[in-house]
């Protein structure tokens, strides 16, 4: 009883900030905004680290997808923007793989490591490359300062 309270108590956190992000970069510069959703997905990647150590692992990205895709992109420019609409897009597909390993608990990276060693991981490995692939691309986005 006392993990569903503190589950419906995170999502419904989840919820709330994401509500807040959606109104949070109004009138800022394509710098702040970059800055804001970089700082905020840095927060939703720390929880998505840890999380799957009690839930399962594509619930866990399914959250942080979630969370990405209320992030509030206006004022960032559109290559940066679009780039990490690309970047969640591919999470997004990780989240549907791992569903077949709703058994594995642990830090995030560790399970990625032990599903590398698995009989699907040449389905798992290009879907991680894309991951940092679009994460490159989200990076290359940043205007020089």
């Amino acid at each position: 009883m006392k993990t569903i309270f503190i589950y419906t108590a995170f999502c419904v956190g989840i919820f709330f900030s994401c509500q807040n992000n959606q109104k949070a970069n109004t009138n800022v510069s394509n710098a702040d905004c970059i800055e804001n959703v970089l700082a905020k997905d840095g927060e939703l990647g720390k929880t998505r680290n840890h999380e799957c150590e009690k839930i399962a692992l594509h619930k866990t990205i399914n959250n942080y997808v979630e969370g990405m895709r209320n992030l509030n992109f206006s004022g960032c420019p559109e290559k940066f923007s679009q780039a990490f609409k690309e970047h969640i897009a591919a999470w997004d597909n990780m989240g549907e793989f791992t569903k077949r390993h709703s058994d594995l608990r642990g830090e995030m990276h560790v399970l990625f490591d032990s599903i590398k060693k698995r009989s699907d991981s040449t389905t798992f490995k290009p879907l991680l490359k894309a991951i940092w692939d679009t994460w490159a691309d989200v990076e290359a986005a940043k205007p020089e300062p």
